[in-house]
């Protein structure tokens, strides 16, 4: 099984290609307001390298959303495209969940600007607090209320130092009947923001 992942939610850009669950090849870097200009070029070139057929992939995992709104729309757009072109199945994962660290209850966060944050609470699979938008107030206090949970994500915008999550191996640990796209032409983004 030939599993593409995709994700362009925040300030990385993130391609990955795993065989059989199992990683075999990413591609990780900052780019941020860039993904449109790289990631079509990622996917190119992580197929190439691991001889991959662009036409045997058979599944993609993509993140949904919450983030930017123009680069959660970049990895959707073209998991929409290659999903419809080549009828596979798609997942779609939250961009907070798969922030998480694995086995542990974890805060995922992502910077929404306007004093603000992504937020969402998390043990693997689980969801213990839904994706939400809160003030960066409010989730100092949660941080506070709850000091035996990890905080994840890209904190340095709230003064915390940031611990790296393994999102491809927690996307492909979110590949599920809950994250399964019955429909491909209905695939949306969750923004969060008004």
């Amino acid at each position: 099984m030939i599993s593409l992942l995709l994700d362009s939610s925040n300030t990385l850009l993130v391609v990955g290609l795993a065989k059989d669950n199992k990683i075999i090849d990413k591609t990780i870097y900052k780019a941020w307001q860039k993904q449109s200009e790289f990631m079509i070029l990622e996917i190119e070139k992580i197929l190439k390298n691991n001889d991959i057929d662009p036409k045997t992939i058979e599944e993609i995992i993509v993140s949904k959303g919450p983030g930017s709104y123009t680069g959660v729309r970049i990895a959707l757009t073209i998991t929409k495209i290659y999903g419809y072109a080549l009828n596979i199945p798609v997942y779609a994962v939250s961009s907070l969940q798969m922030l998480l660290k694995k086995d542990e209850t974890s805060i995922c966060l992502m910077n929404a600007r306007r004093q603000r944050s992504y937020f969402g609470v998390y043990k693997n699979d689980e969801v213990i607090e839904e994706d939400k938008v809160l003030t960066n107030e409010e989730v100092k206090k949660y941080i506070k209320e709850h000091p035996s949970y990890k905080v994840m994500g890209e904190v340095e915008y709230l003064g915390l130092k940031e611990e790296e999550s393994d999102i491809l191996e927690n996307m492909l640990l979110l590949r599920d009947d809950k994250t399964k796209v019955e429909n491909i032409l209905t695939l949306k983004a969750v923004y969060l923001k008004d």
